[in-house]
């Protein structure tokens, strides 16, 4: 607010998780309305780059740590950097995170910290190693350990409960006896529920709210069910707690599923619980929050990625095992679960209970006394991917021109400062990083023939290698797209959109996914003639799938990738034919919430497709192709109904429902009275229908900017502008 209203510059806000980016837009929006800024949602398919310029009013861009990247970019690139004064890292410890995402943050804050005058805060509640992060970012540090709702820590051992001192030096006075469990078990209870939970979570609900975090998707839908079944034959009072509340929340989630709603939720639900993880869909999700947030369910059994996903505290945390998947909890990963209990303004007190096997008692010990995690740098993984993304957006953009200064930045990164403890040769991870981008076609090196010094050596992008990170595109793919679309330029089928589908559907998917060869053949029997030539055209025939289905192995040669990618593709063409998530996901035999969250890969994929084609000249018809294609995927919906899809917080189910009612635009819908909308829409609370208004009225700020922007660029006079006059006036 401070750099929004005060200083009157942007500010950026990075968060993790597309799910908190959606949340926080939402909430914000209320805010932005009121005191006269802008909300920008830069997650998935959603974003514009660069970003639109304002005339009047100050962004307030909300962006996951990809998006917040490709943002940072755009203005580096139109020279705006001076337009930004703040810079917030939530999660900051996730720049440890493996993989790409680790390694994104940082490359975005190395770009950061060559503009002084933008402010950066990173934020986290699991930072070990500070030294290295306050090094690297040249950083203040601010330690609290305030927390406003006092949290109590306990571990529960068979029949024991101990107490965690965490102020203890010593690994054996870290767990101090507290007390004995003494629920009244059956013999028969004791059988079906050996660690008491039954008894732990009747201590706290229906009066309060308790998380049980479970290590599997499939553990908490198993908890969920045995305890509603406990409860239905010892406790049966309870569903009488919220009833028609519960019906209510019940038939919304058979709304949002077009008549389809889960067993086991619908079992559940009676009794004040449902299980939470990304099995489910996005709207069942949503649904299952604002029921728990409003005490309608006082129970989610559910996977960690709710602890650093949306905001939902609770009276008591208990995690019913140790365990996340197969491996053994991180103290990071406790901390993010544990600190979900105790809920400000509520409660006076929160507590949490680790629930621990005897063989497994010494571990916990280690857990709570031994050294914390340490985040280390993921700049170097795959051989140094980060460091060649690193370098090439870097060259792009102009920050580094020539081989002194790309050394030089890599030098100034986390990497370089953990380099020893993490035995990694930071000069020649650099040198090896510039020959594969040379070798790869995505830079040109030139003035070093002799035997000069390296600092002589030039260095640009080429025409790929710019179409690569200004698409945001993964470099080890690149060349594979570029020579995908110059392929289909020759025989691209436009009868159908599936050759289009297929050209949008992300690598990194295809490669870790595993068909299902009879459901492959069944599906691939069930397209058109002219379906059926778009396959053709890809690289995929029939008589391969054909042969993998019976179990042969085909003799004739087919890229697996491609084969594998045609699979997503013809889970895609369901999902852009009208289908449900539930169909879809019936169809493939796979989890609703992995059809969905294939959709929103593909949506986000495509835009940086789009943004690929937009930087290569040759590529001119995929630009003019893939505009309106790329924001349709987005939604998978008809084409009335993509306006509303565009206002955050509103999903499908949601859309249909203010097309019915009248609001067919985003304009009428701004306009609407928060009153009149819950009449109009069943269960629509009206805390939810201010913020669906002020979300609308943000959408509609942001597109009158767009068609500003245009006009000035129409009178645009050449050597200078000619001022029009015109000004933001809030809507």
């Amino acid at each position: 607010m401070k750099e929004l209203l005060c200083h009157q510059k942007d500010a950026l806000l990075i968060l993790p998780f597309v799910s908190i980016v959606q949340e926080k837009v939402q909430t914000i929006s209320e805010f932005a309305t009121e005191l006269g800024f802008l909300v920008e949602e830069y997650a998935g398919g959603k974003g514009r780059f660069p970003p639109i310029k304002r005339q009047t009013k100050k962004s307030l861009y909300i962006a996951t740590m990809e998006k917040g990247h490709s943002l940072i970019n755009s203005l580096i690139d139109t020279e705006r950097m001076s337009s930004l004064g703040l810079v917030i890292v939530d999660e900051l410890h996730m720049i440890g995170e493996g993989g790409s995402r680790g390694a994104t943050l940082e490359s975005t804050l190395l770009k950061l910290l060559k503009f002084k005058d933008v402010q950066i805060v990173g934020m986290s509640a699991t930072l070990n190693n500070l030294q290295d992060l306050q090094a690297f970012m040249k950083a203040e540090v601010y330690h609290n350990d305030f927390r406003p709702v006092s949290l109590q820590e306990y571990v529960k051992v068979e029949d024991n409960i101990f107490h965690v001192n965490n102020k203890a030096l010593s690994a054996d006075e870290k767990l101090q006896h507290d007390k004995t469990v003494t629920f009244p078990y059956s013999s028969e209870v004791l059988k079906q529920d050996p660690d008491h939970l039954l008894g732990l979570v009747l201590e706290v609900i229906p009066q309060h709210s308790c998380l049980l975090f479970c290590p599997t998707k499939k553990n908490c839908e198993n908890v969920a069910m045995m305890l509603s079944k406990l409860m239905c034959n010892y406790h049966r009072h309870l569903t009488d707690v919220n009833k028609v509340k519960r019906k209510e929340l019940l038939a919304e989630l058979k709304q949002n599923g077009n008549g389809m709603l889960c067993p086991v939720l619908e079992y559940t639900v009676h009794f004040g619980i449902a299980y939470h993880h990304s099995g489910l869909t996005g709207d069942e999700r949503k649904v299952i929050e604002e029921a728990y947030a409003n005490g309608v369910l006082c129970l989610l059994t559910c996977t960690s990625t709710l602890a650093a996903g949306v905001n939902l505290p609770a009276k008591r945390v208990i995690l019913r095992s140790p365990h996340i998947g197969s491996c053994f909890i991180k103290y990071s990963q406790y901390k993010q679960m544990v600190g979900r209990a105790g809920r400000a303004g509520i409660d006076s007190s929160g507590e949490s209970i680790l629930i621990v096997k005897r063989q497994d008692r010494m571990k916990a010990k280690d857990l709570f006394a031994g050294p914390q995690d340490f985040c280390y740098s993921s700049l170097g993984h795959d051989d140094g991917t980060g460091v060649r993304s690193l370098l090439l957006s870097s060259i792009g953009l102009k920050l580094i021109t020539d081989t002194k200064s790309a050394f030089d930045l890599v030098k100034s990164s986390l990497l370089n400062i953990q380099a020893e403890e993490l035995g990694v040769d930071v000069e020649a991870l650099t040198r090896d990083a510039l020959k594969c981008l040379r070798d790869e076609n995505l830079i040109l090196e030139s003035g070093n023939d002799s035997d000069e010094s390296e600092s002589s050596s030039h260095l640009q992008v080429t025409s790929l290698g710019k179409a690569t990170f200004k698409g945001a595109v993964n470099h080890t793919y690149s060349s594979q797209l570029y020579n995908d679309l110059k392929q289909a330029e020759e025989s691209l089928n436009l009868s159908t959109h599936l050759h289009l589908l297929y050209l949008v559907t992300p690598y990194d998917a295809a490669r870790d996914v595993s068909p299902d060869w009879n459901i492959y053949l069944n599906q691939f029997c069930k397209l058109s003639e002219m379906e059926l030539k778009a396959a053709a055209a890809v690289g995929v025939p029939e008589s391969y799938i054909n042969l993998k289905a019976s179990g042969r192995r085909p003799r004739k040669k087919v890229s697996e990738l491609t084969v594998k990618r045609f699979y997503l593709t013809l889970i895609l063409w369901d999902l852009w034919n009208q289908r449900s998530v539930w169909d879809v996901a019936d169809r493939f035999s796979l989890p609703r919430g992995y059809v969905q969250n294939l959709l929103a890969q593909a949506a986000a994929f495509a835009s940086c497709v789009f943004h690929f084609c937009q930087e290569l000249e040759e590529f001119w018809a995929y630009q003019d192709l893939m505009q309106n294609f790329v924001k349709r995927l987005g939604y998978c919906v008809t084409t009335e109904l993509v306006p509303l899809m565009e206002v955050p917080g509103v999903k499908l189910a949601r859309a249909k429902q203010l097309f019915a009612a009248g609001y067919k635009t985003v304009s009428q819908l701004s306009f609407a009275e928060p009153t009149d909308l819950t009449k109009h829409i069943e269960h629509l609370s009206l805390r939810a229908a201010r913020q669906l208004i002020c979300a609308a009225k943000n959408v509609l700020e942001e597109k009158t900017a767009v068609l500003l922007e245009e006009v000035e660029n129409l009178v645009a006079v050449p050597g200078g502008t000619l001022n029009t006059g015109s000004t933001e006036k809030p809507i």
